[in-house]
């Protein structure tokens, strides 16, 4: 059960024109687009139309060298992947949460919101999974820290998640496409899973939650969902 599409293709999709609503539309909006565009204008009207046309192009140009573009396909492959679960795991996309209160991260007040790629729940509990589609050269010259990021959104989630009596736990796993990140000891709570075992670790762990648990949890997250 899905609920929402992936967050970088939520966002990689509203910076083109209106005829894509999806990711797979992309390449079909931009061929309809190039057809109209060979057919002569008549008229004033017919002018203006192209000329927003042609403005309506260059989106498509500005965003073929976009970053989300390889966010967006890590996180379909992956979303491809979780789908292949049963029906008794829900898999929410893209959610952003933010907290009530401030709370601390390596001694510091400065953490509140997060946004997180997926978060599957089932009976095998909550585990929140944040995707990398990056590049050897991206990964060697790029300052950001994706475990930071991982550990940072896991700890949003479970205190948001404590407001309940299960009080469930979360696991946090970072899930790099291209398989060139190993586990980080100095984030000893971020597992490093590939795309090939990513089901089979999920469907492997203990059952942790019961029915009810998990439609109460699945039922407070699904609104966070980017759609």
């Amino acid at each position: 059960m899905v609920y929402g599409i992936s967050d970088s293709e939520y966002l990689l999709v509203k910076k083109y024109p209106k005829s894509v609503r999806k990711f797979a539309d992309i390449d079909i909006a931009h061929q309809e687009l190039i057809n109209e565009l060979k057919k002569e204008p008549y008229g004033f009207f017919e002018k203006i139309k192209r000329f927003s046309k042609k403005r309506q192009l260059n989106k498509f140009k500005k965003n073929e060298k976009d970053p989300l573009q390889a966010g967006t396909k890590g996180e379909r492959q992956v979303l491809e992947q979780l789908s292949k679960l049963s029906d008794n795991y829900f898999i929410i996309c893209g959610p952003r949460i933010k907290l009530e209160k401030w709370l601390r991260y390596k001694g510091r007040r400065n953490l509140r919101s997060a946004q997180m790629d997926f978060v599957v729940v089932s009976r095998k509990g909550v585990i929140l999974i944040e995707v990398k589609n990056w590049s050897d050269k991206y990964l060697k010259n790029n300052k950001f820290n994706p475990y930071e990021q991982t550990e940072r959104a896991g700890k949003v989630l479970w205190y948001y998640l404590q407001s309940w009596s299960s009080s469930p736990s979360v696991m946090n796993i970072l899930l790099p496409t291209r398989e060139n990140m190993e586990y980080n000891r100095n984030y000893k709570h971020v597992f490093v899973i590939n795309l090939e075992n990513i089901n089979h670790f999920i469907e492997e762990r203990s059952e942790r939650l019961n029915d009810k648990d998990v439609k109460s949890i699945v039922k407070k997250l699904k609104d966070f969902a980017s759609c």
